[in-house]
């Protein structure tokens, strides 16, 4: 016996017009708004209960928590500090389309009356919010100089010694190097590095 058509989901009668008024006009309304999004976990690394308020902060956090953790440059302590710099780069944005919209600057008067110009408070809010997040950028290796030396650090921490910087001059052939020491195995040097390579985390829109 053949099987009758498939129902068509909430989201498919909201979108054909609720035909036949299945749907009241508040249901198609719910309907067609957007799921809230919902941070993930990667690993043992759990977001805070807090993030899921902001649906922005979450979408960063849902972008950047993966690519953090390949790096490993992310962990369960972690969790909180990276979901403040999400909503950090949320406040930012309102601040700068505030800035984009109305100026950086704005008429006011001064005490005597007279029109004067003064800097915009949202000008002033994406300053302070820039501080904050490249202290944060830094402790995540978001920027490259932070990022090699964080690399830097977890190659002698696995007994690799220096990483090669770009530019080093090498031995040529018949040349004697000017140490005695024996030279870092390159192989696991390098091989370190690839575990670490990963495009940088893209900026939100």
């Amino acid at each position: 016996m053949a099987r009758g058509r498939k129902p068509d989901t909430a989201e498919q009668q909201a979108a054909k017009g609720a035909p036949g008024k299945r749907m009241s006009s508040q249901e198609v309304q719910k309907a067609r708004e957007p799921k809230a999004a919902t941070p993930v976990s990667i690993g043992k690394v759990r977001p805070p209960k807090w993030l899921k308020r902001s649906r922005k902060a979450t979408e960063i956090w849902n972008d950047l928590a993966p690519k953090l953790e390949r790096l490993n440059l992310l962990n369960d302590l972690d969790a909180a500090p990276l979901s403040r710099y999400c909503r950090y780069i949320v406040e930012w944005i309102a601040a700068d389309i505030t800035v984009q919209k109305e100026g950086t600057w704005f008429e006011a008067k001064d005490t005597n009356g007279n029109s004067t110009k003064k800097r915009h408070p949202a000008w002033q809010a994406c300053q302070d919010i820039e501080k904050m997040l490249r202290d944060l950028e830094a402790t995540f290796g978001m920027r490259p100089d932070a990022r090699y030396k964080i690399m830097r650090d977890q190659a002698a921490a696995h007994g690799l010694g220096n990483l090669p910087l770009w530019g080093d001059q090498q031995p040529t052939a018949g040349e004697k190097s000017a140490t005695t020491e024996p030279e870092p195995n390159r192989q696991d040097v390098m091989g370190l590095l690839k575990t670490f390579d990963s495009a940088p985390p893209s900026r939100p829109n």
